[in-house]
């Protein structure tokens, strides 16, 4: 069954403050294999551009928008798009990045703001903090896991096989439990000495929620 088919469209008009971007490359988030799946409530229905970020020059701005961005290469979130030739996002969305390889730019992005909007806003991680990372080999875990340990954090991360065991230990977790294999939350409870953590930071979600609930110390997160 063909999952994606090449077709020409019509991009509307730019708005004040929009930019048109040309594309040479975009990035693959679970969101996008979820959106193909019709399992992503933010995405538009399918059949849809879908891609959230993108790199690539801009060539056009919006009356209102810096004619200085014309010409200049760049990081854009586009939230879904990404996947077109020619992307229109808002000129908020872009950060020049100059000669930098895309393939590295693209993996910090929405995988990066993620950890970022996690581990600074939605449960901001204090230095000496133990910390419970689910999928900690996965694009989110690995920079999670090294932003926690430069933050000052001891780091438990769980994977889903033996394979990944080295990939998050290589990333800065100090202890790795395969989920697959040994129940995680009692690992937690050894590791920590039955105090448990104070946030546990769960992408994996239905398999491993339990057991996060067990992880937790009062008034965890």
């Amino acid at each position: 069954k063909q999952a994606f088919e090449k077709q020409k469209i019509s991009l509307p008009a730019l708005k004040d403050h929009e930019v048109l971007i040309e594309s040479e490359a975009f990035g693959l988030n679970y969101a996008d294999v979820m959106a193909r799946n019709g399992l992503y409530r933010e995405a538009p229905p399918i059949p849809c551009v879908i891609g959230y970020e993108v790199v690539g020059r801009i060539i056009e701005v919006g009356a209102k928008g810096n004619p200085n961005l014309v010409g200049q290469r760049v990081l854009a979130f586009c939230r879904f798009g990404g996947y077109g030739r020619h992307v229109i996002t808002t000129q908020l969305a872009v950060l020049q990045i100059g000669d930098l390889p895309s393939a590295e730019v693209l993996a910090l992005s929405t995988q990066g703001v993620t950890a970022y909007y996690m581990s600074d806003y939605l449960a901001p991680i204090q230095k000496g903090d133990r910390v419970l990372i689910h999928a900690a080999a996965g694009g989110v875990g690995q920079i999670f896991c090294q932003w926690a340990k430069s933050l000052g954090c001891k780091v438990i991360g769980t994977v889903g096989s033996d394979e990944k065991i080295q990939i998050a230990k290589n990333n800065g977790c100090d202890h790795v439990v395969n989920y697959s294999k040994e129940n995680f939350a009692q690992k937690v409870k050894e590791i920590t000495n039955s105090e448990g953590v104070p946030v546990v930071y769960d992408g994996v979600g239905k398999k491993t929620f339990d057991g996060s609930i067990e992880c937790l110390k009062v008034r965890g997160m």
